[in-house]
């Protein structure tokens, strides 16, 4: 009986307990320190969403630019080097790549978050009754923008093995390359209908990015052909001393995991105007082997140009070699690249001359790897990782990944 009373007297005072914590959480103020998400969707928070997909933008293009480097035959990693010590960065170089490797996965979850919160801010935007007109046309380009770019990255450097890229949205069924590619470009001609004239241009560029990559020189050109041109912005990412450029923190000054191949050290060798675009950084390894890191990233705050006019003279000119437009204009546009460093004029470009050009102004950028597998000159043996795997985390959580 006494048991009895005593078990009551605790059942009790637990009722007593939930009861005084069910008020008190039913009456306390709303989050101060952080935005509930229901409140996110209105028109005064859209700029604070639209500033957070912006952020994720920044931290997965500058992972996912070094790590394809890696990857390419644009960087390396040599423990020679100092602070060189990762062994992913290792096994990126060498093409044995786990699905365990967190360099990998993290740049992966970055991924998925730009994307996530792009489409997102879509969805947000759909739910909002607008007062300013301008700003929801603001809200629904860059949703539209970085989903497209999201998926472009997907398609040109994830895989779900080591030679069948593409990747997978929500948990949902792999989508290879092409049908990843489609789904880019179907949402940049949405942002087309949200853009001002520069950013016109910009999606323009960036669909005829998407186009060559796939070596549909036709599409490629024609809008190329609306693009940016000589004297436009580029599109940049942003850092700050808080959130570093990982050049600066794993390719540079900050700490140098990897550095360039040594051919770019060649191409200033034979061209010593190349030094006006082809930056380098030298760095003396343990044996006084010297090295050379990029030089175009030289603080944790230096941005990054993530779309150029420069790059869209490439374009076109690589379509006009392959008969997509005029032959001899692809001189032009080569030469109008070439002066805004000051270099002299090339007399004639082929397209061995277009895949040096390519290789010296996007050094460091992301496009190597892309270039390497449309021109299907990937430098691993057969069997060897030829795209970033979709990780472990992915496979665990993903019932249609094996």
């Amino acid at each position: 009986m006494k048991k009895q009373s005593i078990i009551l007297v605790l059942l009790l005072s637990f009722l007593v307990f939930i009861t005084a914590c069910d008020e008190y959480a039913t009456s306390v103020d709303p989050l101060i320190d952080q935005v509930e998400d229901e409140r996110l969707t209105s028109e005064d928070q859209v700029n604070f969403v639209i500033n957070g997909v912006h952020t994720e933008f920044t931290d997965v293009v500058e992972q996912i630019q070094l790590l394809s480097g890696l990857l390419a035959d644009e960087l390396i990693f040599d423990q020679r080097v100092p602070n060189a010590t990762f062994p992913t960065f290792d096994n990126i170089d060498d093409g044995e790549i786990l699905y365990t490797d967190n360099s990998i996965d993290g740049c992966f979850n970055a991924l998925g978050q730009v994307r996530f919160f792009a489409d997102n801010l879509v969805e947000r935007v759909g739910s909002i009754d607008f007062s300013d007109n301008a700003l929801m046309n603001k809200a629904y380009f860059y949703g539209y923008f970085y989903g497209g770019i999201a998926r472009s990255f997907y398609a040109g450097y994830f895989a779900v093995d080591k030679t069948t890229p593409g990747g997978v949205i929500d948990a949902g069924p792999f989508i290879p390359q092409a049908d990843m590619y489609d789904q880019a470009i179907a949402k940049l001609n949405l942002a087309l209908d949200y853009a001002d004239d520069y950013q016109t241009k910009l999606v323009n560029t960036l669909l005829a990015r998407i186009y060559l990559n796939q070596n549909d020189y036709t599409n490629a050109a024609a809008y190329a052909a609306d693009g940016l041109v000589e004297g436009d912005e580029p599109y940049q990412a942003k850092y700050t001393v808080e959130d570093p450029n990982w050049w600066w923190t794993q390719g540079g000054r900050g700490r140098s995991q990897v550095v360039l191949d040594f051919r770019f050290k060649d191409y200033v060798d034979a061209d010593a105007e190349e030094e006006a675009r082809v930056l380098l950084d030298p760095i003396t390894g343990s044996d006084e082997t010297i090295f050379y890191r990029q030089g175009k990233y030289l603080y944790e705050t230096s941005p990054i140009n993530f779309i150029t006019w420069q790059e869209n003279n490439l374009i076109l000119a690589e379509c006009a070699l392959n008969g997509a437009t005029t032959a001899e204009s692809a001189l032009s546009y080569v030469n109008a690249v070439r002066a805004s460093h000051g270099i002299s004029d090339l007399d004639d470009v082929d397209m061995d001359a277009l895949m040096e050009e390519r290789d010296k102004e996007l050094m460091c950028t992301g496009s190597r790897l892309p270039d390497q597998h449309r021109w299907d000159i990937f430098h691993l043996e057969t069997g060897k990782w030829e795209y970033f795997p979709i990780p472990e985390s992915e496979r665990n959580a993903n019932p249609n990944i094996d």
